[in-house]
């Protein structure tokens, strides 16, 4: 109990070091897990435990054996607890994960002025996992590694929109993203929006390569791929709660204050959306016209 009182009822600053966000936003998303996810105390350990627990781990990749030493429980038990409050914040998903809006003419910041009707951005990423030494082959990226190619897009103020995990390392980015707008209730892309992209994705009506990326890495993880893919998914929607809930991330000084949005449960069915992944000849005149008159007004600014 002592412990736990050090951790979120003490100070801000020890529960941003330990947990990766403050005392306040921490006792909200209890409340979350418990009302929304339905999770509920046990006889000996109550929820803030718990979610204390899960996030001492993710946040500072901290094994078993060193969680039950501080917490002053069993192994089993943290084991238990983890998985059963991973489970309960992917329910959760669908409050953290927000719906993009579009770039329009009244958009103030110039970096993003000349994408009128641009969604946000997306990129793949290669995160580490430990596999059986049978599957090495086809989770081994062209870095070598061992890991899982996620998919992510985010909007301009660095909130994810959509997240794909579990494809092998061995998988090319476009095919990641090609499998991801054909599921029922994956990516959906209105006409006449798009997403910005590096040149390992088609140059199409939807999405527009641009030169920019975005990396993360994080360390490879000793559970089952199963379980690490859920973790995966579970990091960008801890992240986006973060971004809600805190003016200031903890990991982003300079962000500007989160922006609440809607729940993105909308029906995609009543808008027309992109299928098809080919580039066209089109999308790539209208990216090199766009290059063309930044680089120009670039240059007047020299």
């Amino acid at each position: 109990m002592r412990n736990m009182n050090d951790l979120v009822m003490v100070s801000d600053d020890e529960c941003k070091d330990q947990l990766r966000m403050d005392r306040s936003s921490f006792h909200k998303l209890c409340g979350l897990v418990k009302t929304i996810g339905g999770l509920k105390s046990s006889r000996n350990i109550s929820v803030e435990e718990k979610v204390a627990m899960f996030l001492s781990i993710l946040a500072h990749h901290t094994k078993n054996r060193c969680v039950k030493f501080r917490f002053k429980r069993s192994g089993q038990t943290v084991s238990k607890h983890f998985h059963h409050v991973l489970n309960y914040i992917l329910r959760l998903q669908y409050l953290f994960l927000v719906t993009p809006q579009p770039v329009d003419e009244t958009i103030s910041d110039t970096r993003w002025g000349k994408f009128q009707g641009c969604l946000g951005a997306l990129d793949g990423t290669y995160i580490d996992v430990h596999v059986p030494v049978t599957d090495k082959g086809q989770y081994r990226n062209r870095k070598g590694h061992c890991s899982v190619n996620v998919l992510g897009l985010c909007d301009m103020n660095m909130r994810f929109i959509y997240v794909l995990t579990g494809w092998e390392g061995s998988a090319a980015d476009s095919r990641v993203l090609r499998d991801a707008i054909h599921w029922n209730n994956g990516l959906h892309v209105p006409r006449g929006n798009y997403y910005l992209c590096d040149n390992g994705y088609p140059n199409r009506e939807v999405f527009f390569d641009t030169v920019q990326r975005c990396e993360i890495s994080l360390d490879p993880s000793w559970y089952p791929i199963k379980t690490a893919n859920k973790i995966i998914v579970a990091c960008y929607l801890l992240h986006n709660y973060i971004r809600r809930e805190m003016d200031v991330d903890p990991l982003e000084g300079s962000l500007d204050e989160y922006i609440s949005t809607q729940s993105d449960e909308e029906l995609v069915d009543e808008v027309e959306v992109i299928e098809s992944l080919e580039t066209t000849i089109e999308w790539n005149t209208w990216r090199d016209t766009v290059a063309h008159n930044m680089f120009n007004e670039w240059n007047l600014t020299i």
